[in-house]
């Protein structure tokens, strides 16, 4: 009798350690995920010098390929500094515009984007985490 539940215990603690890598292997993965979204939004907000027609349509093709989560995002308002929420489109991320207008900027721009990290969870159902960056300074050169 000491055997078996001697080695009941040892199959727990190998189930709970199995549970738990495979875990934080999933919340790896998910948050990698998400930040390569967010990267490359960022990189194409920089390329074309703002969110633009064109900088919609590289997001869309990298979102693409990416296999990122698709539908509508309800953008949270940042903490008092929200100037702007652009990014109605059929991928889950929010783009926000800080401009001369709400910053102490002059003739220049910078863009924060959102991005989510999804776990589809039994129990709990969908949980999201935020993740965000901001852009480098994008100049204005013709300020009209």
């Amino acid at each position: 009798m000491r055997e078996s539940i001697g080695s009941t215990f040892l199959y727990n603690i190998i189930i709970l350690f199995i549970i738990v890598t495979f875990a934080f292997l999933s919340g790896i993965l998910s948050y990698m995920k998400a930040f390569k979204a967010n990267s490359r939004i960022v990189n194409a907000i920089e390329k074309y010098e703002g969110y633009n027609d064109s900088s919609v349509v590289e997001i869309n093709n990298v979102l693409n390929s990416l296999g990122y989560k698709n539908g509508l995002a309800n953008c949270p308002t940042r903490s008092g500094d929200v100037l702007e929420q652009i990014g109605t489109s059929n991928f889950q991320y929010c783009i926000y515009h800080y401009g001369p207008d709400n910053t102490d900027l002059t003739n220049k721009d910078y863009y924060g984007v959102l991005t989510y990290m999804y776990f589809d969870l039994p129990v709990v159902g969908t949980v999201k985490i935020p993740v965000y960056s901001k852009t480098e300074i994008i100049y204005r050169f013709n300020t009209d």
